[in-house]
């Protein structure tokens, strides 16, 4: 079922129900009037049987006060009849009634096979020379009941007219108001799969929920369209990158088989061989992280990070892998002073990798020169500073440095494959923090990773 139809039954069931709620009032409102009217006139009527013992001829004659099928009854304190007005087969009230008569007035109603509803009656007691009697008056209200029919009759035709109004207006507003989602549906059924440049034109003069959508869908197109530019690219770098290696290993060990004469020309071979397979297998390893670290999201994330031990363990490790690399760690005051206090949630193994993809460029891009590791408080913050001195990143390429196998144009032939920076750029995202990087050529680099921190009451 379609929005229009939706919108179009939802509305006409609501405006049927308000319609029904307030037909049953009207209804229940009238009927509460018809029963009280009618029972004021039995009231009057009962009243008027005392002139029973009076004046009997004007009690008689008085028929100007008559209902409608009206039966009169009087009895004594001992539920004796003492006047009927009933004709064969009439209705007798019950002694129960009688009794609760003579303490207060009773109201009732009983079936009489004449009419279609029930008949209505009045038993109340007066006293007469000290003496309790009750008078009982039965009547139907035909004129009541027949107004009563009439305006149930009315209430239903109106509402059966009004809902087909309500229906009809319904559907017209229904498909007015989706008017606009129509025309966004139908350009959208003529784009193709692989068009990204498609975008829809939508020109509203108010800012409405269709304008909204139509910019929502662009936007997202924008970025499927960047991403599959950069995933192209990628792919063309990742493909090349793979193969060079491979094809330069296969050659060698053709080479080997076909030349190599003795034992140490053959190692020779493997040896480079083998560092070539090394270079492409920590490339294929890098691309399986990062489409791994692509599938996560911050909600997978609840470890509680040791931004410290996390430091210090990145720093060791590169004291093992660079045993001449100097890196300088510091911890500011400010974060030293609150550190108990500060809690990062993560994952520990990922920010480290992170970590050691940043500075192991700083390492590699600054001819290992001695690499600046700050770490520091901002409020709700800790940010980690990596600072060299190396070659710097032209400025023109410094807004692609996070494209997948981008590398800048000074690298020469420092080994990289161009995925660390988008590595460490989507483990920070799904921390929920920042990666900035400043950059001079020739002049050094500053890698700033941000990490949202909570400070725990003390």
């Amino acid at each position: 079922m379609n929005i229009k139809k939706k919108i179009t039954i939802g509305f006409g069931l609501l405006v049927a129900t308000i319609l029904l709620l307030f037909s049953l009032f009207i209804f229940e409102g009238y009927e509460s009037y018809r029963r009280s009217l009618m029972r004021m006139r039995l009231q009057k009527r009962a009243l008027a049987a005392q002139a029973y013992f009076h004046n009997r001829n004007e009690f008689q004659q008085s028929s100007y006060l008559f209902l409608p099928e009206q039966e009169e009854l009087i009895y004594d304190a001992d539920f004796k009849l003492l006047y009927s007005s009933l004709t064969k087969g009439g209705y007798l009230p019950s002694n129960e009634l009688l009794k609760e008569a003579l303490h207060e007035e009773v109201y009732f109603t009983y079936p009489s096979g004449t009419w279609e509803y029930p008949k209505e009656g009045v038993a109340r007691s007066f006293s007469y020379r000290q003496q309790k009697y009750v008078a009982v008056v039965m009547a139907y209200d035909i004129t009541g009941r027949q107004t009563s029919r009439n305006l149930f009759a009315i209430l239903i035709g109106g509402n059966l007219l009004a809902l087909a109004v309500i229906v009809a207006v319904g559907f017209f507003f229904s498909h007015r108001a989706m008017a606009p989602f129509d025309q966004l549906i139908a350009q959208i059924n003529t784009a193709t799969v692989n068009d990204f440049s498609f975008r829809l034109v939508y020109k509203s003069s108010s800012s409405d929920e269709a304008t909204y959508l139509a910019d929502s869908f662009n936007q997202l197109l924008a970025r499927l369209q960047k991403l599959a530019r950069s995933h192209e690219h990628f792919m063309g770098y990742a493909s090349h990158e793979i193969r060079t290696p491979l094809t330069v290993v296969k050659g060698m060990l053709e080479t080997s088989l076909a030349y190599d004469s003795t034992l140490e020309t053959t190692r020779e071979s493997i040896e480079k061989a083998l560092y070539r397979l090394e270079g492409a297998i920590e490339l294929a390893n890098s691309l399986l992280q990062l489409t791994e670290v692509e599938g996560l999201n911050s909600n997978q994330l609840l470890e509680d990070i040791n931004l410290v031990d996390t430091v210090f363990d990145t720093v060791g490790y590169f004291q093992e892998k660079y045993p001449l690399q100097k890196i300088n760690l510091q911890f500011t005051d400010t974060f030293t002073e609150s550190s108990s206090a500060v809690k990062v949630i993560g994952n520990t193994i990922l920010l480290r990798t992170a970590l050691i993809n940043i500075i192991d460029n700083a390492c590699k891009y600054s001819d290992f020169r001695p690499v600046q590791v700050e770490v520091r408080y901002e409020p709700k913050w800790v940010v980690i500073e990596v600072i060299d001195d190396g070659i710097g990143i032209p400025s023109e390429q410094l807004s692609q440095v996070f494209l997948p196998m981008m590398r800048a144009g000074n690298v020469g032939t420092v080994k990289g494959a161009g995925l660390g920076l988008t590595l460490s750029e989507k483990i920070v995202g799904i921390h929920q923090g920042y990666l900035q990087i400043h950059s001079i050529a020739e002049k050094g680099t500053t890698v700033s990773i941000g990490l949202p921190a909570l400070l725990l009451d003390s």
